[in-house]
């Protein structure tokens, strides 16, 4: 818990670093408009996230017993990533790309119904949201008679 403070000490030293490290590479105005690129869909990102995150929010929960914890949180990381963005440096925006990956998280349940192995939808054999798919099989030896195969 003490590294937390020192983390964020070092983190503007480290952005300040990476720019200027960067800016050794491919030229001062690159990086420059780099970072106003990325303010500028910063900015962007969080002025349209107004009312779509309320609306996000209430269809997956109105969608039923069985929601990824992916997209509950999607429209906080969708802000976070907007912030990040608007912040210039370019940890910052590794960052915010991150936040922005499809990463799904695990299944949490809403409402009484059981959401373990069963699934909400009886055995697993019946659509239950498993990825085991059950099922018979026999081998049949094309060399044998046709009378003769067994079923």
């Amino acid at each position: 818990m003490r590294a937390l403070p020192l983390l964020l000490l070092l983190y503007p030293f480290a952005e300040i670093a990476t720019l200027v490290a960067l800016a050794g590479r491919i030229g001062g105005f690159a990086v420059f408009l780099l970072v106003m690129l990325s303010s500028l869909l910063g900015l962007w990102m969080l002025r349209n996230q107004k009312l779509g995150a309320l609306l996000t929010l209430g269809s997956v929960m109105r969608q039923g017993d069985k929601v990824s914890l992916y997209s509950l949180l999607w429209p906080l990381r969708y802000a976070l990533a907007g912030l990040l963005f608007l912040l210039p440096g370019l940890l910052s925006d590794v960052f915010a790309i991150l936040l922005l990956l499809p990463f799904k998280g695990p299944d949490i349940s809403l409402g009484g119904r059981a959401a373990g192995p069963m699934g909400p939808m009886g055995p697993a054999g019946q659509n239950g949201g498993s990825d085991i798919i059950e099922g018979e099989y026999s081998r049949v030896d094309e060399t044998q008679p046709t009378d003769r195969r067994l079923h």
